[in-house]
């Protein structure tokens, strides 16, 4: 009886706040100012590194160039100083956990490009030097290939090139750009490739996008035709801050957000040489319950939750987070969204983001979103952490009244007692009645079964190396066990305590040791791709989970042992 009354109560709280169904939800989320920066920043890069928010380089008041950087660790900021000042140039993860930060203006005001790179080892908060560009850039941007070779790209006023480096030689134009960019999208795939694209030219113009393919030539999309990718030309981005994985198979994606003639957005994506766009339960809106959003950021993806975020502001400085469940593509579903937002805060200014390991979204510097020419002489030194976690029980400004919950909970616990106490006195009865009768003993059988399975699970997998399949996913395995996906994910679970793809992993990583050991002088790339792994970076990145260490290092501690 009170179900039907439970559920009108708490539809009329939805159709209050929102009477179009067919219309994404704006949902209330927590602001947190964290401290401010020592120096104010504009024209910097933000990322987590070892945990720890980094901010490096950029300008500060008078549009000067700092040769700063600042780490967050127990509550406060810490300086320490770096080569170059990176006004405006990049940042790139490298597979040990260490930064490439390169690039950027010469001189003050935004003026120039430079050759300089350095490497940030966030153990100890070092900056060691690199070797340099093949041509001096600002707002380029770089991506770290499967074959562990770094690409750059894109400039600022100036000509441009595609740019290769080893990690241990300068940097070297392998070939001429099809069209000068500023700040491109390159996003890596196959076993050693890579497309590089943008909307704008090296002076911020808009252009119809030609993409250079490293191992191939320059070709047109009529989807990118359509739908104009969204760049920021006052921030570069890095490919890794846009990756969404398939959990089941590995495979790599990359979402970015796009525009058309109408003015409508929509999320794009990149994968395995594919453009398409990507399908979502709701519009992204333009228009919010105060007014127009301007949404200025790219998708930030969190890989971790199978999540991207995106940033926008109203007039008030009001802020908003579009956030995409991206889960559901994987299996041929569309991608789910949904709206947090603040209170207005005058203090907020359009800075560079960075997603927490939480999964808070932090916005450090920056300038006023409306006034990137004067903003950038008085750039900002406020850190704001966006928390897009709040239920969807209410919606800011809608006035929704929540006295009516108060009885509703007071029937629902008198019924609920009433229905515990009944339950118990049955129950008693039940005892009773089975008193007298001698005890069953379960069986474990469905244990033995599981065990077997697995037992035949790790026999096949050893003889046919199953895991060697590129992109072997659990419905693989069921079928040529010949049973379901759910008796394999129990089995494994029961026999070896860990996930599908951890257990298929292990299986790849062990293997690839035994090939490190007979042939030390193996490429990394030729050892991750015969034992089954998507590409190098996955390889290494899953072999220092297992181990706590790289592949060259465990080998090195196992021929000495």
């Amino acid at each position: 009886m009170l179900l039907p009354v439970l559920l009108l109560c708490r539809a009329e709280p939805c159709r209050a706040a929102q009477k179009d169904s067919t219309r994404v939800r704006f949902i209330p989320m927590k602001c947190e100012r964290l401290p401010d920066l020592n120096i104010p920043r504009a024209g910097h890069q933000l990322f987590v590194a070892n945990g720890e928010l980094m901010a490096v380089g950029g300008h500060t008041e008078g549009f000067v160039r700092t040769a700063t950087a600042e780490y967050f660790q127990d509550g406060a900021w810490h300086t320490v100083k770096t080569h170059y000042p990176h006004d405006f140039g990049f940042s790139l993860r490298l597979a040990d956990g260490d930064y490439l930060i390169g690039g950027g203006c010469s001189e003050d005001f935004g003026v120039g490009q430079s050759f300089g790179v350095e490497r940030y080892d966030p153990a100890d908060h070092r900056f060691t030097s690199f070797p340099i560009l093949d041509i001096k850039r600002t707002l380029c941007s770089a991506a770290l290939l499967p074959s562990g070779k770094i690409l750059v790209s894109g400039n600022w006023y100036a000509g441009d090139a595609l740019g290769l480096s080893d990690g241990e030689h300068p940097f070297e134009s392998v070939q001429a750009s099809a069209q000068n960019r500023v700040a491109p999208f390159i996003f890596p795939f196959g076993k050693d490739d890579a497309v590089v694209f943008g909307s704008q030219d090296e002076h911020g113009e808009r252009i119809l996008p030609v993409i250079d393919r490293l191992h191939g030539e320059p070709y047109t999309s009529e989807l990118l035709n359509e739908w104009i990718p969204w760049m920021d030309h006052q921030q570069t981005i890095r490919p890794d801050e846009m990756r969404a994985n398939d959990p089941v198979t590995g495979e790599v994606s990359y979402l970015f957000r796009g525009t058309n003639q109408e003015g409508k957005i929509a999320i794009l994506r990149f994968c395995e040489g594919d453009f398409s766009k990507v399908d979502t339960d709701y519009q992204i809106p333009k228009e919010g319950p105060w007014g127009t959003i301007q949404w200025f950021t790219v998708l930030y993806t969190d890989s971790k939750r199978g999540s991207g975020l995106m940033v926008g502001v109203d007039e008030d400085r009001r802020v908003y987070l579009l956030s995409v469940d991206y889960r559901p593509l994987f299996s041929g579903g569309a991608a789910a969204i949904k709206v947090y937002c603040t209170k207005p805060d005058r203090d907020f200014y359009h800075g560079a983001c960075a997603i927490l390991p939480d999964g808070r979204l932090v916005i450090a510097g920056g300038i006023p979103s409306n006034s990137h020419l004067t903003g950038n002489y008085n750039p900002s030194a406020a850190v704001f952490a966006f928390s897009p976690f709040e239920e969807e029980d209410a919606v800011s400004g809608n006035g929704i009244a929540r006295w009516i919950w108060a009885p509703v909970l007071f029937v629902l616990l008198a019924a609920t007692g009433f229905f515990l106490l009944h339950r118990r006195r049955k129950d008693d009865r039940q005892e009773d009645e089975k008193a007298a009768e001698p005890p069953v003993t379960e069986t474990p059988e469905s244990s033995e079964r599981a065990h077997l399975l697995y037992r035949k699970l790790c026999a096949v997998m050893e003889k046919e190396e199953l895991f060697k399949q590129p992109g072997l996913s659990l419905a693989d395995v069921a079928s040529r066990m010949r049973t379901n996906t759910k008796y394999i994910s129990s089995c494994i679970s029961a026999g070896a305590g860990c996930s599908f793809v951890e257990f298929v992993n292990g299986y790849r990583i062990r293997a690839a040791q035994g090939m490190l050991l007979r042939e030390p002088g193996l490429r990394l790339d030729e050892v991750s791709e015969a034992v089954g792994f998507a590409n190098e970076s996955t390889f290494y990145r899953n072999f220092k989970n297992v181990e706590g260490c790289t592949p060259q290092q465990w080998l090195e501690r196992n021929k000495k042992g």
